[in-house]
């Protein structure tokens, strides 16, 4: 499958950033569909599914989706952070984990000034390839993200960067760019431009401990590339090593 265009490394990107969000913000915050800065934190791990009904942008109702799993090293406060991430892409009973790929997002905390916490994070996708995966390419991209905690709890959070496998259903390099709301305690907004479409949904965060992320969202806002689509992403988050 072609991972750009079901959005996988976008939703991932994002789920990394749950406990980093979460540290700088009273309420939560986070932008659907492209790529975040963040990583995970020191010794935080997560395991995330997302889903399309429309593989490829192409028919609707063809639905695909994938599995993944990381786990946050190193010190991105004082050094650099480290999260390296495993992508299932065949997730069907027969065919479970016959096709996937790894990559790694290296990231680094950041200061934009009073009130603003961020971090820049290069992403190193499709490093390990099997299976249907194994033709895809390597990729890279270069995200920076910061987070302000608004007076009104309302935290806000713009993230921009430039990557390969961005435009033209992932064949060409492109920009992104976004912006997100954090709207109530447990919820928050999101809209952005990822290469050639427009992204934009909604994530939550429920239960009492916040370690369960919802996404849902529409790719291909305008359908400007008759790519219009749901996405769907779970995740969930916590400390699996003691750090420092």
């Amino acid at each position: 499958i072609d991972p750009s265009t079901l959005s996988d490394q976008e939703l991932l990107d994002l789920l990394e950033g749950i406990e980093a969000h979460r540290m700088h913000a009273v309420r939560p915050v986070a932008i659907f569909g492209i790529p975040s800065g963040f990583g995970a934190a020191p010794g935080i791990g997560f395991v995330a599914i997302a889903g399309t009904n429309r593989r490829d942008r192409r028919r609707e109702g063809d639905w695909d989706g994938s599995l993944a799993f990381g786990l946050g090293f190193g010190d991105p406060v004082r050094g650099i952070g480290v999260t390296p991430i495993v992508d299932v892409t065949s997730v069907s009973p027969y065919h479970f984990g016959s096709s996937g790929k790894i990559g790694v997002t290296l990231s680094r905390a950041v200061s934009f000034g009073p009130g603003w916490s961020g971090s820049v994070g290069l992403s190193l996708e499709n490093l390990v390839r099997w299976g249907d995966s194994s033709v895809l390419d390597p990729e890279a991209s270069l995200a920076v993200s910061a987070v302000h905690g608004l007076g009104n709890g309302m935290p806000l959070m713009l993230s921009a960067g430039y990557g390969t496998g961005v435009s033209d259903g992932g064949r060409d390099d492109g920009g992104f760019l976004g912006i997100g709301l954090g709207i109530a305690p447990k919820a928050a907004v999101g809209v952005g431009w990822y290469g050639d479409e427009a992204v934009g949904g909604a994530t939550f965060w429920p239960g009492e401990r916040g370690n369960m992320q919802i996404s849902v969202g529409i790719g291909d806002m305008t359908d400007r590339v008759s790519g219009r689509r749901l996405l769907l992403a779970v995740s969930l988050a916590g400390p699996l090593s003691r750090t420092r």
